[in-house]
């Protein structure tokens, strides 16, 4: 999370619980929450204040807010130029290789996964979808250079005459 969307989850905080003290325009506590929240994505921080305010009361501190995150079971990983890693510790899933044209929507969806909590299914599903439209354009090649190749071998055995060597008589 960058320190610009730190100054709204305040500003979000502050209009849950207007009894708090917490300021936005405070650098102190911009800074300590920075620090705390770097690593969650606004969405997953923002939910776990709404998770929070939902079954309790009381304001809550920074520890209650980290422990209401979801964070997502697996790990996303990009390798250079094109490549995003999807990883589960679980041995049944293992690694979900997704494979880009440009680093652009590469590095696009790597903040897809991060902002979203998807579960192992989910993940699966959307790693089918990828390699079905990565592999169209291959498959489709490949089916009209097959169909060409066809063409040709019909036009060679359509040229060809009768040719004696070729035959044999009983």
């Amino acid at each position: 999370m960058e320190k610009t969307e730190i100054k709204k989850i305040l500003k979000f905080y502050k209009s849950i619980y207007p009894n708090s003290k917490l300021s936005e325009l405070n650098i102190e506590t911009v800074n300590s929450w920075y620090l705390m929240f770097e690593d969650y994505s606004y969405e997953q921080v923002q939910r776990a204040i709404i998770k929070f305010s939902k079954s309790n009361k009381y304001i809550p501190n920074l520890a209650e807010i980290i422990s209401n995150i979801e964070v997502p079971e697996y790990t996303i990983e990009l390798i250079e130029p094109y490549t995003v890693i999807v990883s589960f510790e679980d041995e049944e899933y293992g690694n979900f290789p997704f494979r880009f044209f440009n680093s652009q929507e590469a590095k696009k969806n790597i903040e897809k996964f991060k902002e979203c909590s998807y579960d192992k299914e989910s993940i699966k599903i959307l790693h089918e979808e990828h390699v079905r439209k990565r592999n169209a354009g291959v498959l489709t090649y490949r089916g009209e250079a097959k169909a060409r190749l066809e063409q040709k071998l019909q036009n060679q055995n359509r040229g060809k005459k009768y040719d004696k060597q070729s035959s044999f008589s009983w």
